[in-house]
């Protein structure tokens, strides 16, 4: 067995939270994390307000369905093709926020928990896929993804009323960033999720 794989096996064999979330920190980009989703924001909600982007609520949900559903195929592609469990972890995660965003009565508490217990699920089996959790591209995607969501559910809370013209901007600013906060998920577990890219590290 290549060392490399010798290592990661001695790592996951016996899962440990403390060890998996060092693994997994020493691949996240803090900055790029925090600051992109946060450009991101400032910037559409100042297009929003000198009227540069017209967008609506409709446009944005449709966006969000079709594109979690684009990446949601893509990943079941991939399983059918090289039978690796990671993309059937991948695809339960895109339609539970795609379920989310269809928001049928209810949902709001299953969706969440629905999420919680998939990232359990991905620390108690992360013997299966323990490259995955260690390629960068897809650790800080999944993580900007989340991090757009948060900033996203703090707006739909109107925690940031004392913003000038946030009672305009608000309720597209939340769509927008939910459909980037997609994008971000998406692309990471549908086309950046890679063994080639990760290199393991000792914790």
């Amino acid at each position: 067995m290549p060392i490399e794989k010798y290592m990661l096996h001695n790592i996951f064999e016996n899962p440990n939270y403390s060890q998996q979330f060092k693994l997994i920190s020493t691949h996240d980009n803090y900055k790029l994390i925090v600051l992109i989703p946060l450009f991101i924001t400032f910037c559409i909600h100042l297009l929003i307000q000198y009227r540069l982007y017209t967008l609506g609520k409709s446009a944005l949900e449709t966006i969000a369905l079709i594109s979690l559903a684009g990446f949601l195929l893509i990943c079941l592609v991939r399983f059918a093709f090289n039978k690796n469990n990671f993309f059937i972890w991948a695809s339960c995660l895109l339609l539970v926020l795609f379920v989310r965003e269809v928001h049928p009565p209810g949902s709001s508490a299953g969706v969440y928990l629905g999420i919680l217990v998939l990232f359990y699920i991905a620390y108690k089996v992360c013997q299966q896929f323990p490259l995955y959790l260690q390629n960068t591209r897809l650790i800080n995607f999944i993580a900007m993804g989340f991090f757009t969501y948060f900033i996203a559910v703090t707006i739909d809370q109107r925690f940031w009323k004392f913003i000038p013209g946030e009672e305009i901007t608000h309720v597209p600013l939340e769509e927008s960033l939910e459909v980037i906060g997609h994008l971000f998920i998406g692309f990471g577990l549908a086309l950046f999720s890679s063994t080639k890219t990760a290199q393991p590290k000792e914790v």
